[in-house]
């Protein structure tokens, strides 16, 4: 799929810059199957007059075209988020498949990030989402896509009581965290999903939800124990006005 193209079409179709696309979800989490879908998420600014209106306009896009789902983000709803440290928008900058804008101004953008990362905020993001997916494990028969969901978010959670710092995106470097048998037993399921499509059911390992269960209790026990982000606002009006006026 010629991603970069397609990109390249939309930003023509909608009038604006893209400055910035990456892949989310499982393909960029390392653990996507055959089918899956190519969840390609951008940053883009419009003409500078879409700036200077008194009118509230639209600050997002979205397009689908069968396998390939796009999502973008104008810059100052990106920074908005970033502030509030949304999870998605700063995994989204550390994407290990990017597709458009390595640049200097986007190395600045991952700098403002890790600034705004709140470890309080994301880990409850991630025990949320780590209960929900969790939910979806009592079968004997579950899906592998759901098991990793829940597992990543679990370990996610455990990085930051660990290390303070953002989890890394892709799963595999995370592993770290748990036993090598663990370890061993987390790559074998990663090796069979990326052989079997989105909806296979995989017989219920119990090593693996019991890891989930075991992290998710410690993560919410000592969540309160952690710090907010520190964001600076300047540096962040700053940008968007040497990003939105050269």
């Amino acid at each position: 799929m010629m991603i970069h193209t397609k990109l390249k079409a939309l930003a023509t179709d909608k009038n604006v810059d893209i400055l910035f696309a990456c892949e989310s979800g499982s393909r960029a989490w390392g653990f996507a199957s055959p089918d899956s879908d190519y969840d390609v998420r951008f940053l883009y600014t419009p003409p500078l007059e879409w700036y200077l209106s008194i009118s509230e306009k639209k600050d997002t896009i979205n397009f689908m075209d069968g396998d390939f789902d796009a999502v973008g983000w104008e810059l100052r709803k990106k920074l908005r988020l970033l502030k509030k440290s949304n999870v998605s928008a700063i995994e989204h900058l550390f994407s290990p498949i990017t597709y458009m804008g390595e640049s200097h101004s986007i190395e600045e953008l991952r700098a403002i990030a890790k600034e705004c990362f709140s470890p309080v905020a994301a880990m409850y993001h991630y025990l949320s989402m780590g209960k929900k997916h969790r939910a979806t494990l009592t079968d004997d028969m579950v899906k592998l896509k759901s098991l990793f969901y829940a597992l990543r978010t679990a370990l996610a959670g455990k990085w930051i009581l660990e290390h303070n710092t953002m989890p890394p995106v892709v799963l595999s470097k995370m592993l770290s965290l748990v036993k090598r048998d663990e370890a061993d037993e987390i790559r074998n399921l990663m090796a069979v999903k990326s052989k079997k499509n989105e909806c296979y059911l995989h017989a219920r390992n119990e090593m693996v939800i019991e890891l989930i269960n075991s992290v998710l209790e410690v993560n919410e026990k000592y969540a309160k124990s952690l710090l907010g982000g520190r964001p600076d606002s300047e540096r962040m009006n700053s940008f968007l006005y040497n990003t939105i006026t050269k």
